[in-house]
């Protein structure tokens, strides 16, 4: 009986401490280091190096974009990584790390004298008719160009925060267009035209309302600035075959079919119905809006010695190869169309009608 009782004493004292231990070893815990896999990503203008614990953790070898893996042991909840210049003393950020979980990620983007921590790509695609665009974010010049524009631009952001995307002229301080841009979304994007005195921004180029029609987005610049009335002017539009003479003239559309464009160059916006043959193409003339006279001062050099000016009827010539409008079911073009005029010797005739017609739908697509 001695005997069993010893035996259980033993027991119990083997258990107790068992658990001892165990407490002490939970008590422990908190207190351990723990590995974390911190993920450092961005771009910097400047080499950098991130600091932990009064020593050198991780350091960019080269300027452009950050990416880079280190692992850290982290013990407590108070820690935190230090960022500067490479060479440099200053602490430019601290950013704080946790002892879990395990996986951890920090994003910097760094221009040279502002530390960011978020970044905004802007997708810029557009066209200038003329002169040449400079891109500026908070007056600093990111980007520019001339025609066809298209530029992926990297906009460094505050948290939750927002910049300002300017456009003007290369060379003049004038603002032609402003952009506030937010932290989010991540991808962003600015579609944009210019005609050489304004920016017309977020062109969009909706498919038609019915398939079999096409939709043309256009706006009328004279070449005749001296004897231009300063008028709104309306295309009247006429057929005709593709393979007719230059000097052939058109049939009108009935019932009559006008398209007004206004005077200060702005766009506006028409869905061309499909035509009876595919033989045929759109012609135009160009009036003064809601009339069928021409939209010029009379006695300028429109009419020159002894010639008159004359009612086209949907005339064309061989002077611009793009002057009719080519039918395409279902499509949206964006068109600049200019004027012009065509001498005819033997009538002492000017007739004035649709020029030239630059199709910019390719960049806006």
């Amino acid at each position: 009986m001695k005997a069993h009782l010893l035996k259980l004493y033993m027991v119990g004292l083997m258990l107790a401490a068992f658990f001892t231990a165990c407490n002490k070893k939970e008590l422990a815990n908190p207190g351990q280091a723990k590995v974390v896999k911190l993920s450092i990503n961005g771009s910097s203008t400047e080499q950098l190096e991130f600091i932990y614990k009064d020593e050198v953790i991780a350091a960019t070898k080269n300027v452009g974009t950050i990416t880079m893996d280190v692992l850290l042991s982290v013990s407590g909840q108070d820690a935190e990584v230090k960022i500067r210049k490479k060479g440099s003393t200053e602490i430019l950020q601290s950013k704080p790390i946790t002892n879990a979980p395990y996986s951890q990620h920090i994003n910097i983007y760094y221009d040279g004298t502002k530390l960011y921590e978020n970044a905004v790509l802007l997708l810029v695609k557009g066209y200038a008719i003329s002169g040449e665009l400079e891109f500026l974010v908070d007056g600093k010049l990111l980007s520019g160009g001339s025609g066809k524009i298209e530029s992926r631009l990297m906009i460094l952001m505050d948290k939750n925060g927002s910049r300002e995307l300017t456009i003007r002229k290369k060379g003049e301080t004038a603002v032609l267009f402003t952009k506030t841009i937010p932290a989010n979304p991540e991808q962003q994007s600015l579609v944009f035209l210019f005609d050489g005195t304004n920016i017309v921004g977020n062109v969009e180029l909706a498919p038609p309302s019915n398939p079999q029609n096409m939709i043309i987005r256009a706006r009328f610049q004279t070449i005749f600035p001296l004897q231009f009335k300063n008028v709104d002017v309306d295309l009247v539009f006429y057929t005709r075959l593709r393979s007719a003479a230059n000097t052939v003239v058109g049939t009108k559309v009935i019932p009559e079919l006008r398209f007004r464009l206004p005077k200060d160059g702005s766009f506006n916006t028409l869905e061309l119905p499909p035509l009876p043959s595919p033989d045929l193409i759109y012609n135009f003339d160009i009036v003064e809006s809601g009339t069928m006279l021409d939209p010029y001062v009379n006695g300028t050099p429109l009419v020159l010695n002894g010639y008159s000016v004359k009612p086209n009827e949907g005339r064309t010539t061989s002077q611009y190869v793009t002057d009719p409008i080519i039918f395409e079911a279902g499509k949206s073009k964006l068109l600049v169309l200019t004027d012009q005029r065509t001498l005819a010797p033997t009538l002492k005739a000017v007739y004035v009608s649709g020029g030239k017609v630059t199709d910019l739908s390719e960049y806006f697509q």
